[in-house]
Parts: C-alpha cells; structure tokens; sequence
C-alpha cells in the first residue's frame, strides 16, 4: 500500500467504477477516502536534521584539528553543519523510506487511526438514511488502511467478514494497490447483499469517487 500511484487519476477512476458497481447490489455505501500520508510528522524529521548538524560539526571539527589545517575555522564550520541539517531534514522530510526509518511503528498506527475517525465525521459517514455505510481510508505513507463500518452496517456483518478484508489489506506488501482496494470494495458488496438489498428508493448519499485528503 505504499504507493503513491493509488493517488494517481487512473487509480481513483478504477476505485470509482468499483465502488459504483459494488454499490449496484446493495443498498450500502461505501465511502474511500486516501492520504498521502496521516501526519506531517514535521518534528521528527527536524530532529534528525539538527543531530545531523551537530555530528557534522564535530566530525569536521576533529578532521581539521587531527589532520588537515589545525584549528579550523568556526564559523565556516557553523556554515557547513547547517547546511547538512537542513539537506538531512529536507531530505527526511520529502522522501517516503527516510520518513518512514524515523518514526516508530507506533506513531504511525496512532496517527492513521485518528485520522481515520476524523475522516469518518468529515465525511458524513454516520449521516446515511440506515446507518449502513462503510468507510475505506488508507494511508500511503503508513501503508495502512483502516475499514470503519457505521453502526448499521456493524450491526449486520460478520465480524469475520469484516476481519477478513482488514487482513488481507494490512497483509499486503506487494502488487497492484489499486487492486487490493478494489477487491476489498468488492469482497464489501457482496457481504452486504443479504442483509442489505437495494430498495426502491435507494439513492446514492455518498461519493463513489475516492477523496483525497492531505495531512
């Protein structure tokens, strides 16, 4: 799920078609939302850029004191460190695997998590005629996705079924991940069919394209 190509335009007209089409035998909605990532996590990576900066200065201090021009020059020394730490923090900052190698696992399950509740009230999730939409939000960055079912839709699947889809999200580390979204849309459908079937007056309360949302 770490990809950003799931946040390209041809991945969200896929996730639409699924979602419009998972919708067609239902009278479930379901929602996707996607985040490049869940938290700007902006701290940590102007941590490292600052140890960055002191390791640099000491180690160019010790090269010129031990083997190149004597005492070295501190101000220029000053110059060059910074310029390290904030190349190093640029660079933590910008590019997914350094961002990643410098926030425990933990961090980033707590932050996908508490933006996933917050995209469940954003987006009116809870505000359906029967209670009875799904919520997908996955995370790029994190490479984690959360399925937040509604209380009507809780109250009528299996636990299981619901447990099933999670896993197969969280287990994946290779291949299409517009793919894997799509299939768990539809694995959701039709585990919605019976005790969800479309009604006469069914109407389309939430977006079948997926919602982008920023940190």
């Amino acid at each position: 799920m770490q990809n950003r190509s799931l946040l390209s335009t041809a991945s969200l007209d896929r996730i639409e078609l699924a979602v419009a089409d998972a919708e067609k035998s239902t009278s479930c909605e379901f929602i996707v939302v996607l985040a490049p990532a869940s938290s700007r996590y902006e701290g940590r990576a102007l941590r490292t850029g600052a140890a960055a900066a002191v390791l640099v200065f000491v180690a160019l201090y010790w090269i010129n004191e031990l083997w190149l021009y004597g005492a070295p020059d501190a101000l220029l020394l000053l110059l060059e460190a910074a310029a390290a730490g904030a190349l190093t923090a640029l660079a933590f900052s910008r590019i997914a695997v350094l961002r990643r190698s410098i926030l425990p696992r933990w961090r980033m399950q707590s932050a996908v998590q508490d933006a996933a509740n917050a995209v469940f009230t954003d987006e009116n999730v809870s505000l359906t005629k029967d209670r009875n939409a799904v919520l997908l939000y996955v995370s790029v960055l994190e490479g984690e996705a959360r399925l937040m079912p509604d209380i009507g839709a809780q109250n009528r699947l299996h636990d299981a079924t619901l447990g099933e889809i999670s896993a197969a999200l969280a287990s994946a580390r290779a291949g299409d991940p517009t793919q894997l979204v799509c299939d768990a849309i539809r694995k959701l459908g039709q585990s919605c069919v019976e005790c969800f079937p479309v009604q006469a007056d069914d109407q389309n309360e939430l977006p079948d394209r997926p919602q982008i949302r920023m940190p």
